[in-house]
């Protein structure tokens, strides 16, 4: 199924964006720039000569092909339409936690960081109140009205990047778009056809479809995945739970605390008994993972459409030419039923958000220059990048060029977006058009699992608890709880699914689960849900 946007989609995703004026129009030139609100306030041209300093962890994808930001299309343009350098800094990849935690203690703060703050110790607040970013509010009603009327607009983003008291710590990206989940369960269309299988919905389709594929293909492990992919949003959903802290009806509950956790165990202790699940899930890297589709040995597995079906279908035509790959729908427990449980990213995104810090003596120029990113030529000069150069603009469509396509240096799709774009990853401002992910997916089997794994994307804000955050004193204890019921609950999820630990043994580890406090963790969620919900 083909995702390209009609012309009523169109309409519909310019209003959704809340930008005045056609993000169709593509990137003019600087002396006939449109932003969203009155250029004369907007144009971070004004501000310059600025130089800044921005922290900013670079992607594996970029860091194949360049050193810095600094060399990324992108930014060059950008500099070049605002006046404003910006003096990049990279920490190691692998080590980027560490080179934050590093940073933060010496407080020798560059201008910006970009980071996840919802992640920060403490949360936000703290953030603030360990002098590492500022209060934002003030600036952006000064200074970023792309980013002011898109938050009045949408008051659900506004209610997502604002701390309990109302204060606005970053300037956010934000996820757009009608396809959003990008992972999903993924099995081999081939097999299925030659079978006469439909794509599996339920649990009793799957539990039919990998006796199939081990009984009449062969396969020595039907589905294969990494511990890791395991343990999150997949089956688990069918048993109406999520796999860690989840929102029913407004109240928090933990997934492994639940009784339809017991059910879900149950099914997977059984399937890995019968040899339906990987033996080696728990201990396989990807490189083991990525033999084992390769070679024949596993006829499905959870992926990610760009990183996982892209790869194995450009590199795996099969032994008779006919290895094809499918999405299926997230699993429910009986037909008709749709799912809730869906690995789908909140539309602010967390990470790729830009925090000021209080070393910046030009904090309204920063301000307008990451406002910039919110603006429509902003938008699609980061998303899609120079006409003429990185895409064409084709009936209104703006269509990516070979440079990003089919890439002369045999840069892949994501290497090549990396190098001349920031759009493959969450950075400020608005991430994850569906013109962008329409083209990333190359294949017709991407975009189509894209679509499967997407259809009920909604339902997941049902049960999605939102970005609430503790305060630094129930951070602190929360996070002492949940180190210690982590790593048991992780144990016996090993021990349950593998036999070692009978299933009947569940109330006593649900027990143990009580004296480690995970009540008073679930209580320290709902209260800062409900503090949540009383946000403006």
């Amino acid at each position: 199924m083909n995702v390209l946007i009609n012309k009523k989609q169109i309409t519909a995703y310019t209003a959704i964006l809340g930008l005045t004026g056609s993000l169709l129009a593509g990137c003019v030139s600087s002396d006939k720039a449109s932003n969203a609100n009155s250029a004369a306030n907007s144009d971070p041209a004004s501000t310059a000569p600025v130089k800044l300093s921005y922290w900013v962890a670079m992607p594996a994808d970029a860091a194949r092909s360049v050193k810095s930001f600094n060399e990324v299309l992108f930014y060059q343009e950008l500099e070049k339409k605002t006046g404003v350098k910006i003096d990049f800094q990279h920490p190691a990849i692998g080590s980027e936690t560490e080179q934050f935690n590093l940073m933060i203690a010496s407080g020798n703060l560059p201008n910006i960081i970009e980071s996840d703050f919802t992640k920060y110790p403490g949360g936000p607040e703290k953030a603030i109140s360990d002098k590492v970013l500022i209060k934002l509010n003030d600036v952006i009603d000064k200074n970023a009205p792309n980013l002011k009327k898109y938050l009045d607009e949408h008051p659900e983003i506004r209610k997502d990047i604002v701390t309990d008291d109302g204060t606005i710590y970053v300037f956010p990206g934000i996820g757009i778009g009608n396809n959003a989940v990008s992972g999903g369960l993924v099995l081999r269309k081939d097999w299925l056809d030659e079978l006469g299988l439909a794509v599996p919905e339920t649990i009793d389709d799957w539990t039919n479809v990998l006796r199939q594929f081990k009984e009449k293909k062969s396969a020595k492990t039907p589905f294969t995945i990494r511990l890791n992919d395991l343990n999150t949003q997949l089956f688990n959903g069918a048993y109406g739970i999520g796999y860690e802290f989840y929102m029913d009806q407004g109240r928090v509950k933990y997934g492994p605390y639940e009784q339809g956790y017991k059910n879900y165990l149950t099914q997977m202790s059984a399937w890995y008994k019968e040899g339906l699940i990987d033996p080696d899930f728990a201990t396989q890297d990807a490189k083991l993972l990525d033999a084992k589709v390769t070679n024949g040995s596993a006829g499905a597995l959870f992926t990610y459409i760009g990183s996982g079906m892209g790869k194995y279908l450009n590199s795996t035509p099969g032994k008779d030419g006919k290895f094809d790959l499918v999405g299926a729908p997230y699993p429910v427990l009986k037909k008709g039923e749709e799912p809730k449980f869906i690995n789908k990213p909140y539309e602010y995104r967390g990470g790729g958000s830009a925090g000021i810090t209080p070393s910046n003596k030009n904090v309204a120029a920063t301000a307008k220059w990451l406002d910039y990113h919110y603006s429509n030529e902003g938008h699609m000069l980061k998303s899609f990048g120079v006409e003429g150069q990185t895409y064409n603009m084709v009936s209104g469509y703006p269509k990516y060029s070979d440079l990003i396509l089919k890439n002369p240096d045999k840069l892949s799709v994501g290497e090549a977006m990396s190098k001349y774009l920031r759009v493959s990853t969450p950075s400020p401002g608005l991430v994850g058009d569906d013109r962008y992910a329409d083209q990333y997916y190359v294949y017709k089997q991407q975009k189509e699992a894209s679509v499967t794994f997407s259809k009920h994307q909604k339902n997941a804000n049902d049960v999605l608890l939102p970005r609430v955050s503790q305060t630094p004193e129930e951070a602190s204890e929360l996070s002492a709880i949940m180190a210690e019921v982590t790593t048991y609950q992780s144990e016996m999820f090993l021990k349950f699914i593998m036999g070692a630990e009978p299933i009947t043994n569940f109330d006593k580890y649900t027990a143990q689960l009580k004296n480690m406090k995970i009540e008073r963790a679930i209580a320290i969620k709902q209260a800062a849900l409900d503090r949540y919900n009383k946000r403006k």
